[in-house]
């Protein structure tokens, strides 16, 4: 299986070596996200002066661009306008940022690059004028980027499902082999939002190349179920909890000595709804999403749930069924 993914990943990154055909000249300009964009421009620059750069207004796809014109480079030949981001990670470049990623698995018809109008505008005191106008060539996937960064997602993820299987990883403490321990929810969650927000921040290294921000919410998240395993590890040395054997996974992470627990199920639903929607909005908006507050009050009320029941939860997982049985009353 491991060897399946690689060899895809291999395959995937020789199809965008491939992609990657050189423009010609007088073609599209190529642009990125976080590099100056240099648009050809002649005779524009003997008649703008330094002082009228704040009025030049850049235009990608129909969208108003957050770069501004940072320089007027006259040349021989043509004068380039310079324009540069100043800060790619404003919250008001988002709409710029979806305008050039599109969708980016739709852009394999078209080597996975984007061919988009721009025009370059100057606002006088009488209305906008059109500078110069053309076509901007913004490569959205690139072969080192995706190899790297899906290869690493691969190795981190099939290591945690193999740890998490054959190690005590994502079992609770006990001193029964390790293949006979029960998973532990608290660890399960907290290897959830790991690999979430590690998929999260290699995919917006992959289409943005640069370093991404992480979000307040995605630390929340992180937070909350680290807490949620130390609250538990607490509860659970300070019993000197025995559990028995496993059942399964999802038995085990569903289950107290009681039997399934609504408390529980609840808890896992929660975390798996809102890590698949955190993986689309990231997926779709190259951003990660900025959660309402309600949203990780909903997840700390499940974890701290959780972590109260926990306290009047019997010593063994394999308590007898029989409720006599367990307090050593004879029938």
């Amino acid at each position: 299986m491991f060897k399946k993914i690689l060899l895809g990943m291999l395959l995937l990154g020789i199809g965008l070596a491939q992609a990657s055909d050189v423009i010609k000249p007088g073609g599209p300009i190529d642009i990125n996200l976080s590099v100056d964009v240099d648009i050809p421009a002649p005779g524009v620059c003997a008649s703008l002066a330094t002082d009228q750069f704040d009025l030049v207004e850049l235009r990608i796809n129909g969208v108003l661009s957050q770069r501004k014109l940072k320089d007027c480079d006259p040349d021989p030949v043509m004068n380039k306008l310079v324009f540069h981001l100043p800060q790619s990670d404003i919250d008001n470049s988002a709409l710029e940022r979806e305008s050039l990623m599109g969708s980016p698995w739709q852009e394999l018809r078209h080597n996975y690059h984007r061919d988009l109008p721009f025009n370059v505008s100057f606002k006088n005191g009488g209305g906008t004028s059109i500078l110069v106008s053309g076509i901007l060539r913004f490569q959205i996937l690139k072969p080192g980027y995706v190899v790297f960064g899906f290869g690493f997602i691969a190795v981190v993820g099939y290591a945690l499902f193999r740890l998490g299987r054959d190690s005590g990883l994502l079992r609770d403490s006990s001193t029964s082999a390790i293949n006979e321990r029960t998973f532990s929810l608290a660890r399960v969650q907290m290897a959830w939002w790991f690999f979430i927000v590690l998929v999260s921040y290699i995919w917006l290294w992959i289409v943005a190349e640069g370093i991404p921000t992480v979000s307040p919410q995605a630390l929340g998240l992180l937070g909350i179920g680290s807490a949620t395993y130390l609250t538990a590890a607490g509860v659970d040395a300070s019993k000197q909890n025995q559990f028995g054997e496993s059942k399964g996974f999802f038995k085990d992470i569903l289950s107290d000595s009681q039997g399934l627990t609504l408390h529980r199920f609840q808890m896992l639903v929660f975390n798996v709804l809102i890590g698949v929607l955190f993986l689309v909005y990231v997926i779709q908006h190259f951003s990660m999403p900025v959660f309402d507050g309600n949203i990780l009050t909903l997840l700390g009320m499940s974890a701290g749930t959780y972590a109260g029941f926990k306290i009047p939860e019997q010593q063994s997982k394999d308590a007898p069924e029989d409720p006599k049985a367990a307090y050593g009353v004879e029938t």
